[in-house]
């Protein structure tokens, strides 16, 4: 398994994390090689014109060999467990620890037949974690997305909300993905940090990419509004589900 961080105009942030995956290897644009050798770490340079989640995560996919990734974002700060807590979740950040917890999701995922395969969006909330449900099945998961082989292609027409059409693809295809709801990676504020995506994340275009999306894939994807943010829900009929 290959573990890839993507990165734009975050030295400091890709410093961090590189402290949790230390043997990472970290894609930017060609143009900005130079700025980040002093990390010592493993680079590769994308295209220039490059640009965007969708065609950036695909470029990795043709470009780098290994049949299982990982790719996560730059501003990653820490990894939280939330199971056997009552109170508030633990925090990881020992990357032989991080590292193993990623390989047995991703051996989870090759074993059930998943092509896509992640952790928690929460935050590590032990207020929303429900230990009857330490795994699911179907829905999403963003910021970080695990891949296993290259049956999947993300949505070049999306820059900003691509990682929800990827997984709804794969469930469109394979009927299953693999997220273990026990841990959650946490990021820095997905649409205020700066650097990064946030170039391509402006408000009109993110409900462009909602619209769009809504349009592609019907009654299977809701948004619900809450006071602080908007919740992005996915309903699909698992593998096992599905009528003969």
């Amino acid at each position: 398994m290959r573990i890839v961080i993507p990165s734009k105009n975050r030295v400091d942030d890709c410093a961090h994390a590189l402290t949790l995956f230390p043997d990472a290897l970290v894609v930017v644009n060609e143009e900005q090689l130079d700025l980040y050798k002093r990390l010592g770490c493993e680079l590769l340079g994308h295209p220039r014109t490059l640009a965007g989640i969708g065609p950036l995560k695909n470029w990795i996919m043709d470009n780098v060999p290994d049949e299982t990734l990982f790719i996560i974002d730059d501003d990653v700060k820490l990894l939280r467990v939330a199971v056997g807590r009552e109170t508030r979740s633990e925090v990881i950040r020992d990357p032989q620890d991080i590292r193993q917890i990623v390989e047995n999701a991703a051996e989870v995922a090759r074993g059930i037949g998943a092509p896509v395969f992640g952790f928690d969006q929460t935050g590590g909330d032990t207020r929303k974690f429900n230990p009857a449900h330490p795994f699911r099945l179907s829905g999403w998961v963003g910021a970080q997305v695990g891949i296993v082989g290259r049956a999947i292609r993300y949505d070049p027409n999306l820059r900003v909300r691509a990682d929800i059409d990827f997984c709804l693809t794969a469930l469109l295809t394979k009927r299953i993905i693999f997220q273990d709801t026990r841990f959650s990676f946490v990021h820095q504020p997905r649409f205020t940090y700066r650097g990064g995506n946030a170039l391509s994340r402006s408000g009109e275009r993110n409900k462009q990419e909602l619209a769009y999306l809504k349009t592609k894939w019907g009654d299977v994807i809701r948004f619900r509004r809450t006071d602080t943010t908007l919740r992005i829900l996915v309903k699909v009929k698992r593998r096992a589900d599905q009528k003969n």
